[in-house]
C-alpha cells in the first residue's frame, strides 16, 4: 500500500550515509601539489618545443649559408682561369686575388694605351723614313719643364726597345714609367723620361738618335 515502506528499503536507506559524510574520490579531488605539477609539466613541453623550433632555425640558416658559399665557389672556379676541379677552396680564393690584380694591371695598361694613343691622334698614320731602314715609323714628344713623354710607334724587330732604351741611357735621362704594346702589327711605346739641364736640347738630341735607329 501506497504511504508504507517495506523491511527492506528501510534497511537500504538506513546503511547509506548522507552526502554530506561522503569524502571525495582520488579522482575527482585535485591537491594543489599536482596542479603545480601538471602546470610545470606543460610549461617544460612548451619551452622544449620552442627550443626545438629555434634549434631548427639555426640549422636551416647555417645550411643555407653552407649552400651559398658552395655556389660562390663554384662560379669563382667557373669564371677564374687555370683552376683545375679538385682545387681546395684556399687554392681558388688565392687563385681569384692574383686574377683580379692581374686584371687591374691590364686595366692600366689600356688606359695607359688610350692616352697614347690620345696624345698621337695628330700624327697617327704619318709617315717617317728612320735611318737607312727606310721603314716607318712615327714619334711625338711633349715636354713640361724637365719631364718629357715620348709616343713612339714602330715595325717591331727584334732588339728595338732595348736600343730606344739605350738611347735615354747615354742621354742621362731618368725614365719614370715605361709602357709597351703591339697594336695592330705596331709596336707603340709610351715612355715619360725626367731630363737633365738643358731639357729641350736633350730631348732633341734623343728624338734624332731614336729616328735614325
Amino acid at each position: 500500500m501506497q504511504g508504507h515502506t517495506t523491511k527492506k528499503e528501510t534497511d537500504t536507506h538506513s546503511t547509506m550515509p548522507p552526502f554530506s559524510q561522503i569524502p571525495p574520490s582520488s579522482s575527482s579531488f585535485l591537491h594543489p601539489s599536482t596542479i603545480a605539477e601538471a602546470t610545470a609539466n606543460i610549461t617544460s613541453r612548451k619551452r622544449v618545443k620552442r627550443t626545438s623550433h629555434s634549434n631548427c632555425g639555426s640549422v636551416n640558416m647555417e645550411r643555407e649559408r653552407r649552400s651559398k658559399m658552395t655556389q660562390m665557389f663554384t662560379q669563382l672556379q667557373t669564371s677564374v682561369p687555370g683552376l683545375l676541379p679538385q682545387a681546395t677552396r684556399e687554392v681558388i680564393i688565392n687563385e681569384t686575388i692574383g686574377y683580379i690584380k692581374e686584371l687591374e694591371k691590364k686595366k692600366q695598361r689600356l688606359e695607359e694605351l688610350k692616352k697614347l694613343k690620345e696624345t698621337m691622334k695628330g700624327v697617327e698614320g704619318s709617315t717617317v723614313e728612320c735611318g737607312n731602314n727606310n721603314r716607318n715609323c712615327s714619334l711625338v714628344v711633349t715636354v713640361s719643364a724637365n719631364v718629357a713623354f715620348f709616343g713612339i710607334q714602330w715595325v717591331p724587330r727584334p732588339g728595338l726597345v732595348t736600343q730606344i732604351l739605350k738611347v735615354f741611357c747615354n742621354h742621362q735621362a731618368e725614365i719614370l714609367a715605361a709602357n709597351v704594346t703591339v697594336n695592330n702589327g705596331k709596336l707603340i711605346l709610351a715612355i715619360t723620361a725626367l731630363v737633365q739641364n738643358n731639357g729641350n736640347c736633350v730631348v732633341e738630341k734623343i728624338k734624332r738618335e731614336i729616328m735614325g735607329l
